[in-house]
């Protein structure tokens, strides 16, 4: 490796933690775990939310130690908001925020402070959620936390799989990467989270989009610089973000594009689907295939962003989809229909 990329990589994984100093992140890796394009590991022997039991006991193989122990990357557990014009004093027109839109209330959720947490533990209508966020695979994800018979929230269990943030939840201790949404070990082992949606965009386009929406407070109960991505810049084109480097192995690489190349991504039951944003960005809607199913995804220019839906009979039914990384959704998904 080149020493501007050590350089890079030394400089983005060392951060200072209350109650002492822990790397962030481990050791880079000169080259990730080369893997084969479009290989599905087991025999269907057990099922688990559309997986067997050999490929989920692979997955846990695979994970590795972060850097931090459980909850050294500290959630938002009780989280703050400031209304948008209050907001609107604090961030910057390019700097990228999450939305989620619950019902009649929309959370603005700056990627500056979930940097630094990873998860925002909350309740909507009484409902636990968790909207959660790796800055090592650029996925941002939201989670519900009634499943499986229990209501539960998540923490960062300071592991990683394929650079993916492992949670855990509360409740049982499972765990569950964040791509995969689906528990590798534990009671829960097999169980699959219910998503909901989490779109990226900026705060220029958000601020003009919504006349009123909460958007989370620095005040989190944590010291952290809010201004500093220990990562690079989003904002600049800067640092882990925009370089080709990993930091972790992944189990699986294709290099149809550029690792950190993103794409929208998401499942329809167990078939995974993966578009180009740029590609959708350039043709503003776009058709295909996936399995049985008639899908069509549209760009959103207001916000920058992707929805997707299954068309059927005329009518459109919703499907969950995300920014991400390229590398990072095919190390867990080398199955995956890409359009292009």
């Amino acid at each position: 490796m080149k020493n501007l990329q050590k350089m890079i990589i030394l400089g983005i994984i060392a951060v200072v933690l209350i109650g002492g100093v822990f790397m962030f992140r481990s050791d880079p890796v000169e080259d990730s775990v080369e893997g084969v394009p479009g290989e599905v590991l087991g025999d269907d022997s057990r099922e688990f939310a559309g997986m067997d039991d050999e490929r989920l006991t692979s997955y846990h193989d695979n994970i590795q130690s972060g850097g931090p122990p459980p909850d050294g990357i500290p959630p938002v557990e009780e989280p703050l908001y400031h209304s948008m014009s209050q907001a609107d004093f604090l961030l910057d027109d390019q700097d990228v925020v999450f939305i989620v839109e619950a019902d009649e209330n929309v959370f603005i959720y700056p990627q500056k402070i979930l940097v630094w947490h990873e998860i925002v533990n909350e309740e909507f209508d009484g409902e636990k959620v968790s909207i959660t966020y790796c800055p090592l695979t650029g996925s941002a994800i939201g989670y519900k936390g009634s499943f499986a018979g229990i209501e539960t929230d998540f923490g960062t269990s300071g592991k990683l799989i394929n650079s993916n943030l492992v949670m855990y939840d509360r409740e049982t201790e499972s765990y569950f990467p964040q791509i995969l949404g689906i528990a590798v070990d534990g009671d829960l082992k097999g169980e699959r989270l219910e998503e909901f949606p989490v779109l990226w965009s900026t705060w220029g386009s958000v601020k003009d989009y919504y006349e009123e929406a909460q958007v989370l407070s620095e005040n989190t109960g944590f010291i952290r610089d809010y201004n500093r991505d220990p990562y690079g810049s989003y904002v600049e084109g800067s640092g882990y973000y925009y370089n080709n480097a990993l930091v972790f192995p992944v189990m699986y690489q294709d290099n149809r594009f550029e690792r950190k190349e993103v794409v929208i991504a998401g499942r329809i039951g167990d078939d995974p689907f993966a578009i180009r944003k740029s590609t959708l960005a350039e043709e503003n809607t776009v058709r295909f295939t996936l399995g049985e199913q008639s899908i069509v995804a549209y760009y959103d220019e207001n916000l920058d962003t992707a929805r997707v839906f299954i068309e059927s009979g005329g009518e459109e039914e919703f499907v969950n989809s995300y920014d991400i990384m390229w590398f990072a959704w095919y190390a867990f998904f080398p199955e995956t229909m890409v359009y292009e």
